[in-house]
C-alpha cells in the first residue's frame, strides 16, 4: 500500500485491513508504487489482484485501470482470493458474525 504521506489518507478501514492481512501471514509494505510500475506488473502477471478500501467502500476490487495513456487489466479483471478473504473477514467482524479480538466494534446504546 502507498504510504500516507501523499494522497492516501490514514483511516480506520485501511489500518484494519493491514492488521487483518498481517494476521493472515501476508507481507504488508508501505511504499510508493508508480502507475507505470503498476501497469508493468499487471501486464507481466506479477500483479494478480488489487483493491481499494475506505469507510463506504469497505474493500473494493480493482479489475482494470483506464486512463488517457491506455488501459490495463489486473489479473483476471475481477476480485482476487485475498481481496475476497480480507473483505469477508472485516465485514464479518463489523456485523458481529466473527470474533472481534481487537475491540473494533462498540455497542451503541
Amino acid at each position: 500500500t502507498p504510504p500516507t504521506d501523499g494522497t492516501i489518507l490514514e483511516g480506520i478501514t485501511r489500518e484494519s485491513i493491514i492488521i487483518l492481512a498481517r494476521e493472515q501471514g501476508l507481507d504488508v509494505r508501505e511504499e510508493r508504487y508508480a502507475i507505470d510500475q503498476w501497469r508493468d506488473d499487471a501486464t507481466s502477471g506479477k500483479l494478480v489482484e488489487a483493491f481499494a478500501c475506505g469507510t463506504a467502500a469497505v474493500v473494493t476490487p480493482v479489475g482494470s485501470v483506464h486512463s488517457q495513456s491506455g488501459s490495463f487489466t489486473i489479473g483476471a479483471g475481477g476480485p482476487g482470493q485475498i481481496t475476497q478473504q480480507l473483505r469477508a473477514k472485516l465485514v464479518d467482524i463489523q456485523r458481529g458474525t466473527a470474533p472481534d479480538p481487537h475491540g473494533w466494534v462498540q455497542p451503541v446504546i
